[in-house]
């Protein structure tokens, strides 16, 4: 699968390979190959076009859901920003390290749920839970950018 930036990923394999040349725990990355790579920023950006942002697409005609227009809530500042004519850091590197994820957890997208109770003889699991398609990591990386910070609640002020 050819990556191509701003149509199916938000960024290139050599830019990926920057990113976890300073990471530490990358042997899932660094023993896979360019296609198989490639393949992982495409699923992951695939992952994050279905996820509901803030702001709105620069054009109707774009790929991807980002360079986007608007503003968010930065933590790290404390304010709130305007989303950059590009793409967001925040994106590109949970865009990694997603892609790093499913790399590193195979058969993470066929999963059918979780498990609360098997036993094998005297061996029993309880409560077996499957691995989240969006790690910690990449949650908070993103939760500032994802429409209402990504909560599904809402609130009446009265």
């Amino acid at each position: 699968m050819a990556v191509t930036k701003a149509v199916n990923s938000y960024a290139t394999v050599a830019e990926a390979d920057l990113y976890f040349a300073d990471r530490l725990d990358v042997a899932a990355w660094v023993d896979a190959d360019d296609t198989l790579k490639g393949q992982a920023l495409v699923t992951a950006t695939r992952v994050f076009e279905n996820l509901s942002w803030t702001g709105t697409a620069v054009s109707d005609t774009q790929s991807l859901a980002f360079p986007r227009e608007g503003w968010y809530f930065d933590p790290r500042l404390g304010r709130n920003v305007q989303l950059p004519s590009d793409v967001p850091a925040r994106i590109t590197l949970a865009l990694f390290e997603c892609a790093y994820h499913l790399l590193n957890n195979d058969g993470l997208l066929d999963s059918t749920g979780s498990v609360d109770n098997i036993s094998v003889g005297p061996i029993t699991l309880t409560n077996v839970k499957t691995s989240n398609t969006l790690p910690p990591i990449v949650y908070q990386s993103i939760r500032p950018l994802l429409s209402k910070g990504g909560s599904s609640s809402w609130w009446r002020a009265n």
